[in-house]
């Protein structure tokens, strides 16, 4: 019974599929492709790259810069509307949480007296395939 114990998770472990992005019913995790990203919260459109891996996507910038964001959708039905979530300079751990850097220096407390409004679209992308 003891050796069932043991056994039997690392045969569901090893059972378990992986969870990789699908295009077409083609796996396209690890492909760099070319696309266009629009971020919702500034209404900019940028050409870049990106790469799939799981249910995230890292866009590449032109300038060297990327980001990676937690993708809403496994399969992806339009290649032209790919939406997924992560701030700037954040990166996804799991569904809930991420970690990085804050971009500014508005902390709580701070001395303008004000606090800074957050934008509801603030993290939100669409990606659109070339």
């Amino acid at each position: 019974m003891k050796v069932l114990r043991l056994v039997l998770p690392v045969l569901l472990l090893l059972g378990t599929p992986a969870m990789a992005v699908e295009f077409k019913g083609q796996n396209i995790d690890g492909q760099k492709l070319p696309a266009k990203a629009y971020y919702y919260a500034t209404g900019g459109v940028y050409k870049v790259q990106v790469s799939f891996h799981n249910k995230r996507a890292t866009i590449y910038f032109d300038d060297g810069n990327q980001t990676t964001i937690q993708l809403n959708q496994q399969v992806i039905t339009d290649s032209n509307n790919i939406e997924g979530f992560g701030k700037l300079g954040q990166y996804p751990i799991n569904s809930t949480f991420s970690i990085g850097l804050v971009s500014d220096n508005n902390w709580l407390g701070s001395s303008d007296g004000q606090l800074r409004q957050s934008n509801p679209l603030e993290g939100l992308w669409k990606i659109s395939l070339e």
